[in-house]
């Protein structure tokens, strides 16, 4: 995979590594993931891909790098101008663009460009681009302003367009990057073909020891990254492994060993009780939950935690989200129900218990010109013969989450007096999104919100409305 490197390339000092540098440069697969891990070189790949882009179509190879935040372009600016300029490129300041003026890639443009939002991805509208970069592409948590300038990458000349991103594990889009690229191939470069799409995408993966000019030139950077502190962040960043998170909000607490369980018969005297956050474009979440009074279940041939009066396990879900024909999941991406939809599908998989109650976002009872959307809910539910109550939770976030953390906490620890939380195995998309929160960098005490973070909120949602160790009822709240 990669084609062959150019000789303008392989004259001077330029040339890409052996290894996953050398399949990144000139290949021929419309989306590459490339990166995994700290020191392997990303940004350097990258600017030689674009060099091979540039020489190859000249006047008409068009291009646009992107950082989240403008400050990070810096460095890599600085990267380029030790490049570029060997062949024929020159920096024009005021508009942040490389224009190459002379050799085989004359007539070639760079933009360097920051990209937070859907508001900064909608000015690109009309724009076209044959070669784009997300650097550090998991910093964005959604992926619908990237996805949007993939619309951009068109050619009325015939330019094979590219997509380009880099990253390593952790950040706020930690989850849907992996269930894109590393999920279906984990140890990358197998071509992955979109089954919506029919686009091909490929993770190569690239860490400290493909490096070799870093490791030559830094010998005691791996010992750095080795004493960043935390196990896992040794693992995510050196090793590139994605299958743990480095800071994330809950992964100093979350165990899986500890905290998912294999269904069980729940004793019928605990409460068993909902929580819902909704969704559209995004997906809608419904937890369900049962809730300790203190009396401990009892399975024959099984060993199960203690579970303190008032302790609760997820033990069911209702995710929106959508999938591709594979059974890949979109992160993130809502199923786009109508709300009488969402509320028949709640009433058939709340059959057969008795719930008390569910709590929700307060914003879904809002009427704004018309029925709420827990009307519309509650219209469908009504259908299927489902009288469904809602209630509005206290939607307190850092104060919630801090609850979230001591019920992890409690139940990781083995605690016998303090209340904990459990998820059911089969609670696949709590245990697919949660884990990997990251915090918010402006507010460490808070989750970043740009995650996909529905399954969490309701999840908080619940703990904030029950009464600290009762196990049953819950705090005054409003009901709908």
């Amino acid at each position: 995979m990669g084609a062959a490197l150019p000789a303008q390339l392989t004259a001077i000092e330029f040339a890409p590594q052996p290894g996953p540098q050398a399949a990144l440069v000139g290949c021929p697969i419309e989306d590459v993931f490339f990166g995994g891990a700290r020191g392997g070189g990303k940004t350097y790949g990258m600017l030689l891909d674009w060099l091979d882009h540039a020489l190859t179509y000249g006047n008409f190879a068009t291009g646009v790098f992107f950082r989240r935040v403008a400050k990070n372009l810096e460095e890599v600016i600085q990267e380029a101008h030790r490049i570029f300029p060997h062949f024929g490129g020159k920096w024009r300041k005021a508009d942040m663009t490389y224009v190459f003026v002379s050799g085989p890639a004359k007539g070639a443009r760079l933009k360097f460009r920051h990209l937070d939002s859907v508001e900064d991805a909608n000015a690109y509208q009309g724009h076209a681009y044959t070669w784009i970069c997300f650097e550090e592409m998991t910093q964005w948590g959604d992926p619908t302003p990237i996805d949007m300038l993939r619309a951009t990458l068109r050619s009325a000349y015939g330019v094979p367009c590219v997509f380009r991103a880099t990253g390593n594990p952790g950040g706020a889009g930690h989850n849907w990057i992996k269930a894109r690229y590393i999920s279906p191939a984990p140890r990358g470069f197998k071509i992955i073909v979109d089954a919506d799409t029919g686009e091909r995408r490929v993770f190569i993966p690239s860490k400290l020891d493909d490096n070799r000019k870093l490791m030559d030139a830094d010998p005691r950077y791996e010992a750095r990254l080795r004493g960043l502190g935390t196990p896992t962040l040794v693992r995510a960043w050196r090793h590139g492994d994605w299958d743990i998170v480095a800071g994330g909000f809950f992964d100093d607490l979350w165990s899986e060993e500890k905290h998912v369980l294999r269904p069980f018969e729940l004793p019928k005297t605990w409460t068993f009780r909902r929580s819902f956050d909704w969704g559209f474009a995004k997906p809608s979440s419904l937890g369900m939950y049962a809730i300790s009074d203190g009396n401990q279940p009892r399975i024959p041939g099984r060993q199960l935690p203690f579970f303190p009066r008032g302790s609760i396990i997820r033990i069911g879900e209702l995710y929106t989200v959508q999938k591709e024909k594979t059974g890949i999941v979109k992160p993130n991406a809502g199923l786009r129900w109508s709300n009488e939809r969402l509320g028949e599908e709640i009433a058939e998989i709340s059959k057969g218990r008795y719930w008390s109650g569910c709590v929700a976002d307060p914003s879904i009872f809002t009427e704004d010109g018309g029925p709420s959307i827990f009307s519309q809910i509650k219209g469908g539910a009504r259908r299927k013969g489902h009288a469904l109550k809602m209630s509005e939770a206290d939607n307190t976030r850092v104060a919630g989450w801090s609850k979230c953390r001591t019920m992890m906490e409690a139940a990781r620890d083995g605690d016998r007096e303090v209340p904990g939380f459990w998820a059911f195995e089969n609670c696949v998309e709590f245990i697919r999104t949660v884990p990997v929160l990251q915090m918010d960098k402006k507010k460490p005490d808070d989750i970043d919100t740009d995650a996909e973070d529905h399954a969490a909120d309701e999840w908080r949602y619940l703990l904030m409305t029950e009464k600290q160790g009762a196990g049953v009822g819950r705090v005054a709240v409003k009901g709908h």
